[in-house]
């Protein structure tokens, strides 16, 4: 007999009053929730499952962000109209950032650079400078903005505006709306797909989640010369696809619908054209580029504490695609300075369990390039 696995609880933990937003820290090891109507942070240690700090922050905070490069916490304080910055090596606030309103939902970009962050009462969205901390724009949004996603590219961010019914879309190179969509009644919060083509909107008030989906675009449009990664092709006219094609040789097709297909590409070297074939013809050409590894040459210092979160620089070749880091098992993201310069926050956890040996070995992973605009309609389609 197949046992099915299930959810169980296996802790409760005592936090704060009306706890509200909740982040995992990128590395695994916290789980940082905001106490409402305590005005607190709650610090809970994955490892030992106990609360490890009480965080005093601003008044009624509500959502929690975590930087992707682990060195601090954001909470947005929606009665306070500030935002906590919260150094995760001290766990102590080492700056309060003013000027918002009734900030609610808050995203940050993947290098940790830039925080998004939705002012529910001014319908606007404010970018906050990680490295100055201060305002650098204000975006007008709709009415009464709640989520807030960017991208896994960064090049975009989407914005739930639950008193207009809307979605925004923010284009990050300008800090200006691109485009508004009517979503359903009173959404709340958006999530994206890893490929960045996909967003899901949760409707509160209507029950729903409307799903919306960028057109004619690959993504990613590079990968390893070894293939075996998993491409998404959106356009129209799309269903019933019989093959896609890099340059001659078939990919394996996992998932097809009218707009969306999933396909591995087979290995393969240089730019490769891929092709869509359905039962009305073949799509247009576009470009795939097989891309090599990356080579990996130095990194200073060569040592650091044992609980991490020192900055290391990396030298190698092929760095300006970098999506990770990794310490043994452990991942980290770091910020590509160019393609022969990354540096990235070390993540070795305080737990010698963690590793079966004392020297983790460390690797980079190359990242799916960010998406590019194709299209994807397949002639004398029905």
């Amino acid at each position: 007999m197949v046992q099915r696995n299930l959810f169980a609880v296996t802790n409760t933990i005592g936090v704060g009053k009306s706890p509200f937003g909740i982040q995992v820290s990128p590395d695994g090891l916290f789980a940082y929730v905001a106490n409402q109507n305590s005005n607190t942070l709650s610090v809970i240690s994955t490892l030992t499952r106990a609360v490890v700090a009480t965080i005093p922050v601003g008044i009624k905070p509500t959502w929690v962000v975590a930087a992707p490069n682990d060195l601090e916490v954001y909470v947005t304080n929606q009665g306070g109209n500030s935002l906590s910055v919260i150094s995760t090596v001290t766990n102590t606030v080492v700056a309060t950032i003013t000027g918002l309103s009734a900030p609610y939902g808050a995203a940050i970009t993947n290098d940790s650079r830039y925080l998004y962050v939705a002012n529910s009462t001014a319908n606007t969205v404010s970018v906050i400078d990680t490295v100055s901390r201060t305002i650098i724009a204000t975006i007008p949004v709709g009415t009464t903005p709640w989520g807030v996603t960017v991208t896994p590219d960064n090049s975009h961010v989407y914005v739930a505006n639950n008193g207009s019914d809307t979605v925004s879309y923010i284009d990050t190179a300008t800090n200006t709306v691109s485009s508004t969509v009517a979503v359903g009644h009173q959404p709340t919060g958006v999530g994206v797909a890893a490929s960045g083509l996909t967003a899901y909107v949760s409707n509160n008030g209507a029950n729903t989640v409307t799903i919306l989906a960028l057109i004619n675009m690959i993504s990613p449009p590079a990968g390893p010369e070894a293939g075996g990664n998993i491409v998404t092709v959106t356009g129209t006219n799309l269903a019933g696809a019989t093959a896609v094609k890099f340059d001659q040789v078939p990919g394996t097709i996992m998932a097809n619908t009218p707009n969306q297909i999933l396909v591995v590409p087979p290995p393969g070297v240089g730019v490769a054209l891929l092709t869509v074939t359905t039962p009305g013809g073949t799509s247009n050409p576009k470009p795939y580029v097989y891309a090599p590894g990356s080579e990996l040459d130095s990194l200073v210092p060569g040592t650091g504490p044992t609980a991490g979160r020192n900055i290391i620089s990396i030298k190698g070749n092929r760095f300006s695609t970098a999506t990770q880091v990794r310490f043994g098992s452990v991942p980290a993201v770091p910020t590509v300075v160019s393609d022969q310069l990354i540096t990235v926050t070390s993540h070795l956890p305080p737990h010698p369990a963690w590793f079966p040996s004392p020297s983790p070995r460390l690797a980079v992973s190359p990242l799916n390039p960010s998406p590019t605009r194709t299209s994807i309609r397949p002639s004398s389609a029905p």
